[in-house]
């Protein structure tokens, strides 16, 4: 997901939880089906927000650690170390 897709459902959810509060007011009372319902969209966006959250640490995780080169066959290993601090894998 994209951080503009993120940043839409953010938005979704603060609107959500403005409607909430406006409905809390009016109505007067949390257990109001409305209430209820509007409340557990709010909830499903939370955990989805929060999953992607989740996935993004975890590529990101594995992106420090998973810089690999291969190296071409002009190159030696002691060329492309002082390019970039990666590990370097060599196929023979």
């Amino acid at each position: 997901m994209t951080h503009l897709e993120t940043s839409h459902l953010i938005r979704r959810l603060q609107l959500l939880q403005s409607r909430l509060c406006e409905m809390a007011s009016d109505i007067g009372s949390l257990t109001d089906p409305e209430i209820v319902a509007v409340s557990e969209e709010a909830d499903r966006l939370i955990i989805q927000l929060q999953r992607l959250r989740k996935d993004e640490a975890e590529y990101r995780k594995m992106g420090n650690v998973c810089n690999v080169t291969i190296l071409s066959a002009s190159q030696s290993t002691e060329e492309i170390g002082q390019q970039s601090r990666t590990l370097l894998v060599k196929h023979s």
